[in-house]
């Protein structure tokens, strides 16, 4: 049996590794995905903005912010988030890297 990597099954590595990092995040920002990524900033608002185009990905003003999401309204938005997220098995790098994300602030005098 050959054992593929999911890297370039929705378009190209940066495309999937985007789309497989916003599932496991559920909300992020293009600079904290280029961050996360370790890719330039554009190339990632470029995937984005594709990605929202084709309505696969839906963004929000929030202050100066552009939230990411995948959308809700799109025709295939469970089973897209259900093999996102199969896919992200294959790719522990990505789990681990979204598991290092806070998303709340730490209790002050917390030890690290």
């Amino acid at each position: 049996m050959l054992k593929t990597s999911p890297n370039k099954l929705l378009g190209s590595r940066r495309r999937t590794e985007t789309l497989i990092l916003v599932a496991l995040l559920e909300e992020s920002y293009p600079s904290e995905l280029a961050r996360l990524l370790s890719a330039p900033l554009y190339s990632i608002q470029k995937v984005v903005d594709a990605l929202d185009v084709e309505g696969v990905l839906a963004t929000r003003r929030v202050g100066t912010e552009r939230r990411v999401s995948l959308n809700p309204r799109y025709l295939a938005a469970k089973e897209l988030r259900q093999l996102l997220l199969r896919l992200a098995k294959a790719e522990p790098s990505l789990e681990k890297i979204a598991a290092s994300v806070r998303r709340r602030p730490r209790r002050k005098g917390k030890a690290v």
